[in-house]
């Protein structure tokens, strides 16, 4: 499975995409996940199964769900951002993917 999570700038988006894969090695998910700036998405989204948007990016997720109609996108939500919920983020991500 291959999570990629979109940022603004990457600062918090380090720290959560390890969360992310701590969350997957509980499931047993062999999980690929790395974050890229918004400006960035487009030119990594093609590899991503699933694409995490930061709540920070609001405005910009229907954009970048248009951009991918093919993939789940999904906006993490900011109580679940700001607590590091990581693992009902995984879930909800890995849940997308079997869809």
């Amino acid at each position: 499975m291959k999570i990629l999570l979109c940022c603004l700038a990457g600062v918090t988006s380090t720290l959560f995409s390890s969360k992310l894969k701590d969350a997957a090695s509980r499931k047993r998910v062999d999980a690929t996940v790395w974050s890229a700036s918004e400006h960035a998405v487009e030119y990594s989204s093609n590899l991503a199964d699933v694409i995490l948007v930061e709540p920070q990016l609001k405005g910009s997720y229907e954009k970048i769900k248009a951009d991918n109609p093919d993939k789940p996108v999904i906006l993490i939500s900011d109580d679940d951002f700001k607590n590091f919920n990581a693992q009902k983020i995984f879930d909800m991500a890995y849940e997308a993917c079997q869809k």
